[in-house]
């Protein structure tokens, strides 16, 4: 097996460095006082419908694709404050393992995990999803969402999902795309406010799911709800820059302000995507 190079190594670091600091940073505030506990898109039936719920139908949507029982082993990356673990341990009364890069998610989601009375389910763990510290074959369900975006080789991370998998577990994810026609200036943009080195778009994430082992079974394209996820995060920004400005400063305010306008414009002309994704783990020949 060929070893990543120093530089492919370091690229990786730094990427999950950005990463770290960017959610242990003013970002968290941010996403605490408009998202909540629940960091990610929504799926929307009517224009005028609030995030929250939307989100809420995104993860019921995923969750009802699956089967788990009460010794299911269950992987989350990227787990944010933990709400979809907590759920997926409610429903199934399975065990979850939440993993992130972010201490302060990790601490909060730990909060709220213990407030429900559910410390016993699901277990918080720092874990890089591109070098997971875990046996091959542990998980049942591998789970992720959008989380993706911050990888800075998503061929590795596939790689890895598919080694902590049993055999024929399932690669439960959703994740923002972006298309591959998009202007270099533009793309340039996009990638920085999430200070992340690439995207992958639909194509790309068929053709590596294939090559890394998995078979798609089912592929839903969610992406006319990024917009829309946009367009109310942006209305709430605006109505609490008074509650915002003081705790994180009005560059950072500025910089989150004109981030999402510019996510919500990329979206409304067609270059950033969502999709929803369950892929088997096939066997390794």
């Amino acid at each position: 097996m060929t070893k990543p190079s120093l530089a492919h190594s370091a690229t990786i670091q730094n990427a999950v460095d950005a990463a770290k600091q960017y959610y242990d940073g003013t970002a968290d505030d941010i996403y605490r006082t408009i998202w909540g506990n629940s960091i990610h898109l929504g799926l929307f039936e009517r224009e005028d419908e609030a995030l929250p719920s939307a989100m809420q139908r995104a993860k019921d949507t995923m969750i009802d694709g699956i089967v788990l029982h009460p010794k299911s082993k269950v992987l989350e990356v990227g787990c944010g404050y933990g709400t979809l673990a907590r759920q997926l341990s409610r429903k199934f009364d399975c065990p979850v393992l939440a993993t992130n890069i972010s201490d302060k998610q990790l601490t909060h989601g730990k909060e709220l995990t213990e407030a429900e009375g559910l410390s016993d389910k699901v277990r918080f763990e720092q874990a890089d999803f591109h070098k997971l510290p875990y046996p091959d074959n542990s998980f049942e369900v591998y789970w992720s969402q959008e989380s993706f975006l911050h990888a800075a080789d998503r061929a590795q991370v596939l790689k890895e999902a598919h080694r902590v998998l049993e055999p024929f577990g399932l690669l439960v994810f959703s994740e923002v795309t972006l298309r591959r026609s998009t202007p270099l200036a533009l793309r340039e943009h996009i990638l920085k406010r999430i200070k992340t080195p690439a995207m992958w778009s639909k194509y790309e994430y068929e053709v590596h799911l294939k090559e890394q082992g998995f078979q798609v079974e089912k592929w839903e394209d969610w992406s006319e709800n990024v917009a829309r996820t946009y367009s109310w995060t942006l209305k709430q920004l605006e109505r609490k820059q008074n509650q915002l400005i003081p705790t994180i400063g009005e560059e950072a305010f500025e910089q989150a302000h004109s981030g999402m306008q510019l996510w919500k414009q990329a979206a409304d002309d067609g270059y950033l995507g969502w999709v929803h994704v369950i892929a088997a783990a096939t066997q390794n020949d």
